[in-house]
C-alpha cells in the first residue's frame, strides 16, 4: 500500500479507567463506568486520525507476540491504517494504564514492552511515502527515520512527547537539524531545554532551522518560525471529556493542514478545531469525521 504520510513510534494497548477524580494516597477512587480499551500510543494515534482526515497513512512500529498485539494490528487495519511496516517481536505489547477525571484530565501508567525494542525500517517504504511524523520513542528509531526520510527530501514533524524530550536538546540535535515542524508543550521544551519561557523555543527554532509549535492545553498556540518570528493562535473552547489523544490529534490537524497547503496560521488553527472535537469524546483513537469538524467549528 502506497501511504502519503508516514509515521513512527509506540503502538500500544491503551485501558481507560473513568473516575470523578484522582485517588489521594491511601484512598480509593470509584469508578463511574466499566473500564474501557482501545489503541493508542502517538504514532498509532496521528496514522488513525490522519486516515480519519483523508490521508492514507501507515504506522512504524512494534508489538508483542501477545493478544494485545492482535487486537492492535487488527483495529488499525479496520481504521485503515497501513500496518505492513508494525513488526512483530515475541514479548509484550506496550500498556498504557490510564485514569482519567471528570474534567476529562488524564494521568497514565505506561510498560513500553517490546514498543521500543531495535529494529530496521525500509528505506524504500519511508520513502515513498510524502511526509514522515516522528514521535517519542527509542532513539535509534528517530535517528535511523529522520535520517532515511531527510535524504529522500521528505519533510519531517516531530513530537518528542515525554518519552524523547527528556533526551535533551543535545542528544536530540540530529533529528531537530532534519525536522522541519516541532510539536512540543512546556514541560516537553523544559525536559529538552532547562526552560519554559517562550525564548527556549525561539532559539530551537533559529539554532535548527524549524518551526517550533508550542502546545499549551486549551491556551493559545504558540508559533516560533525559523525567521525568528512569533505568533499565537487562539484555541476553540468546548468542555472536554476525555484529554487522552488530543495532542495527537493536533498534530494529525497540523500535519493535514501542511499537506493541503495552507498557511502556518491557519494549519494551527485547523489543528485545533481537530483537537476540541477529540476532546469532545472518549479515547485517544476516537475522533469524530472531518464532516463534524467542518460543521462544528466552521473551519
Amino acid at each position: 500500500m502506497r501511504v502519503q504520510i508516514a509515521t513512527v513510534g509506540h503502538i500500544v494497548y491503551d485501558i481507560r479507567n473513568y473516575v470523578e477524580k484522582f485517588p489521594e494516597p491511601d484512598h480509593t477512587a470509584v469508578m463511574r463506568m466499566h473500564p474501557k480499551v482501545s489503541g493508542g500510543g502517538s504514532a498509532a494515534n496521528v496514522a488513525v486520525n490522519l486516515v480519519k482526515l483523508g490521508f492514507p497513512s501507515g504506522v512504524v512500529g512494534s508489538v508483542g507476540n501477545d493478544r494485545h498485539g492482535k487486537f492492535l494490528l487488527s483495529d488499525l487495519q479496520k481504521f485503515g491504517v497501513d500496518t505492513s511496516q508494525v513488526k512483530v517481536f515475541r514479548g509484550m505489547t506496550g500498556l498504557s494504564v490510564i485514569i482519567i477525571d471528570a474534567a476529562g484530565e488524564v494521568r497514565v501508567i505506561e510498560d513500553f514492552g517490546v514498543a521500543d525494542h531495535r529494529r530496521t525500517i525500509d528505506p524504500d517504504y519511508m520513502a515513498q511515502a510524502k511526509f514522515l511524523h516522528i514521535s517519542g520513542c527509542a532513539f535509534h528509531l528517530l535517528d535511523s527515520a529522520s535520517k532515511i526520510a531527510h535524504q529522500a527530501g521528505i519533510p519531517i514533524s516531530f513530537d518528542p512527547g515525554r518519552a524523547a524530550s527528556r533526551l535533551g536538546a543535545r542528544k536530540l540535535a540530529p533529528i531537530l537539524h532534519r525536522a522541519e515542524y516541532l510539536i512540543i508543550n512546556r514541560k516537553e521544551l523544559f525536559a529538552m531545554t532547562g526552560s519554559r519561557e517562550e525564548s527556549a523555543a525561539g532559539e530551537l527554532a533559529r539554532k535548527h532551522d524549524l518551526v517550533c509549535v508550542i502546545k499549551q492545553g486549551g491556551r493559545e498556540i504558540i508559533v516560533k518560525t525559523k525567521q525568528a518570528e512569533s505568533f499565537t493562535v487562539e484555541p476553540f473552547h468546548v468542555k472536554p471529556v476525555d484529554t487522552l489523544g488530543a495532542g495527537d490529534a493536533f498534530c494529525a490537524g497540523f500535519i493535514a493542514g501542511v499537506n493541503e497547503k495552507r498557511s502556518l496560521y491557519e494549519s494551527v488553527r485547523f489543528a485545533n478545531a481537530v483537537a476540541a472535537a477529540k476532546v469532545l469524546r472518549k479515547g485517544a483513537q476516537s475522533l469524530p469525521s472531518r464532516r463534524f469538524i467542518s460543521s462544528k467549528f466552521r473551519i
